[in-house]
């Protein structure tokens, strides 16, 4: 195939493609009128298919009231004329009228006589719609126009139209002063020139609206007015897409100034960010809509973490006190659900932590016409509010006490229980007196419970002094007893005296009494506590000093007083087969008391592998349960009586 050949071939298939794309029909016919050629587009127009034309009248197309314009035509082509826009009409397969404008032109043969004919015609109904479509949307466009510049001038709010180069088209005198000039002033400048300091912040907005074809509402944007240079005011503004048929020709504006309400709320802000009270909000569901700074402070959690999620799962997740976790939820739910204000004054949210923290709850709805939409709530920590009522508690439970203790005073219902002490190197077996109450049922109510308001009230010298008696009349049968006596008593000379007549009384020998007193008791009154501690050596009686190891000046007392034994403290005696730390103290308050002279008493035994490393340390008496428990006094049994 020749390159000529082939060009031909290629000019003869783009020609081809070309008719058969083509928007207007394209019609070939012989000068007889019967059709040749028939397009896709001409399918389209008239309905009929290539296959229902071809070889058929073109007459078929006139309708009768054209029927006098087609001989004239054909006779202007056949003279070799072309025809063009020649605007009729012609009949649809559907016998529906379409208004069609024609270009009709000959085809020429080599020897210049008129062959046959090629027509294109182009539909007019579409063109006359597009037309009337774009004269409505002008019309409408005017009409809106003339709407928007009567708002213009009556609306309290700033309205304007930038065209697509970003020049303002229209504004409104509210808009003018916002933008700090006059109308005239601005008609016709760009944006960027009417409000240089706030163009950078509002460009992207007027770019969104143009490319995205979306409108951006409720856009905040502060600046400074020209006329009032140093004053920040701010403004909510709503940008929107104007169009004229699908055509975007610009941006329309609607501005409200919303400075004194942008300060109102910063001023309420401040003041709820100020408040001692924590403070949350939430939407008619219970999720958070806001929280101020003492909220977070309080609950740990930050107002982002919160956000949006139900406070019901996370800081409403415990009650406290008087009402359930349910209870207190239920309370609460009635704010958003019926309305009500709530008071809860003994609650208490979960922190971040995973801490309860009590709070006194007062929670309000927020009401939009008749209805709750959310509720908010003010809370306090009410943590030593909380603590005040539980020491008053206490105090009122201590006042009980007393008139308890001062009954089994009177009415001898103290009892003493008995504990045994295990010689482990051959020495005398003993006993330590522990001090029971009786209550009214006869129930036995153990020391912890009476003591320390005893001890705070003033009773305690007196239920010392009555432990003083008993024990003096068990060593009086010959029984070797140790005796607890508080701080309070050894600084009060009486106790001394008593001792003593009793001792006479009864005629006990003093060996066989051990008074126990802790280094702490000592210490209140250092003096008085030595004075005390030398006087029970004087008298003949031992003294025993309790709970050895856990002070600071003990190794003083040990030195100057004539101390008989040293208590190692049951914290250094509980776990000491497991501990190397509790070894090396028990060893070393062995060695301190072998080199004063005294012995020492191993508290708290509980097992045979304990009582094994205290006999290898050393350890001259043991007591504890795995030896003995405490028992009534009257059926006590002392190893070795």
């Amino acid at each position: 195939m020749t390159q000529t050949t082939q060009a031909s071939l290629d000019t003869e298939s783009f020609l081809a493609a070309l008719v058969r794309s083509s928007n207007d029909a394209i019609i070939g016919k012989t000068v007889g009128g019967t059709v040749v050629f028939w397009n896709e587009a001409a399918e389209r127009l008239y309905g009929y298919t290539a296959k229902e034309m071809v070889g058929r009248q073109i007459t078929v197309l006139v309708p009768p009231h054209r029927a006098g314009e087609f001989p004239d035509l054909m006779s202007q082509v056949l003279s070799g004329e072309t025809v063009r826009n020649f605007e009729t009409e012609r009949l649809r397969k559907d016998g529906s009228l379409v208004a069609v404008s024609l270009t009709v032109t000959p085809v020429v043969g080599l020897d210049g006589a008129v062959l046959g004919m090629s027509t294109i015609a182009h539909d007019l109904t579409r063109h006359n719609r597009q037309m009337l479509d774009l004269r409505e949307a002008h019309r409408l466009a005017d009409e809106t126009l003339s709407t928007l510049q009567t708002l213009h001038g009556s609306a309290p709010v700033g309205l304007g139209f930038v065209d697509r180069d970003f020049r303002v088209v229209h504004l409104n005198e509210v808009l003018a002063a916002v933008n700090g000039s006059t109308v005239e002033e601005q008609i016709g400048r760009t944006v960027e020139e009417s409000v240089p300091e706030m163009w950078p912040e509002i460009e992207p907005v007027f770019q969104r609206v143009l490319q995205n074809d979306e409108a951006m509402m409720n856009v905040e944007i502060s600046g400074e007015r020209a006329a009032e240079p140093g004053h920040q005011r701010h403004w909510l503004a709503s940008y929107y897409p104007v169009h004229v048929g699908s055509e975007i020709i610009g941006v329309g504006i609607v501005a409200v100034d919303i400075t004194e309400r942008r300060r109102a709320e910063d001023f309420r802000t401040a003041v709820v960010n100020n408040m001692a009270e924590g403070l949350i909000t939430v939407d008619a569901a219970g999720r958070l809509t806001s929280m101020n700074r003492a909220a977070t402070k309080m609950l740990g959690w930050t107002e982002e973490e919160l956000l949006g999620k139900e406070m019901a799962k996370f800081i409403l997740a415990q009650g406290n006190g008087e009402e359930s976790v349910e209870e207190g939820n239920a309370e609460l739910l009635k704010v958003r659900s019926a309305g009500q204000t709530v008071h809860l004054d003994n609650h208490a949210y979960l922190c971040k932590n995973g801490f309860a923290l009590p709070v006194a709850i007062t929670a309000s709805p927020l009401i939009s016409g008749t209805s709750a939409e959310g509720a908010v709530v003010v809370f306090r920590d009410i943590t030593e509010e909380r603590s005040e009522r539980l020491r008053v508690q206490r105090e009122l439970a201590a006042l009980t006490w007393v008139g308890r203790i001062r009954e089994a005073l009177d009415e001898d219902r103290l009892v003493l229980f008995s504990q045994p002490i295990v010689p482990l190197r051959g020495g005398r077996p003993s006993e330590e007196l522990l001090l029971r109450m009786e209550g009214r049922n006869g129930e036995l109510i153990g020391p912890d419970a009476f003591l320390g308001v005893a001890e705070k009230y003033g009773l305690i010298t007196e239920i010392d002094q009555w432990v003083v008696r008993q024990a003096i009349a068990l060593a009086a049968t010959g029984r070797h007893v140790g005796a607890n006596l508080s701080a309070e008593s050894i600084v009060t000379i009486d106790l001394l005296t008593l001792i003593d007549h009793e001792l006479q009384q009864t005629g006990a020998d003093p060996s066989n009494l051990v008074f126990e007193i802790t280094e702490t008791s000592l210490m209140r009154d250092i003096d008085k506590g030595h004075a005390f501690a030398r006087g029970v050596v004087d008298l003949g009686c031992g003294i025993a000093l309790d709970d050895f190891g856990t002070g600071f000046g003990t190794f003083t007392h040990v030195k100057k007083l004539a101390i008989k034994y040293l208590k190692i403290d049951i914290e250094f005696v509980r776990g000491l087969t497991g501990s190397s730390a509790n070894q090396h103290v028990v060893k070393a308050i062995v060695n301190l008391a072998q080199g004063f002279g005294c012995e020492t008493i191993a508290e708290g035994v509980e097992d045979e592998e304990t009582l094994a490393l205290l006999r290898e340390y050393g350890v001259d008496f043991a007591q504890g349960y795995h030896l003995g428990r405490p028992a009534p006094l009257e059926t006590s049994s002392l190893p070795g009586r």
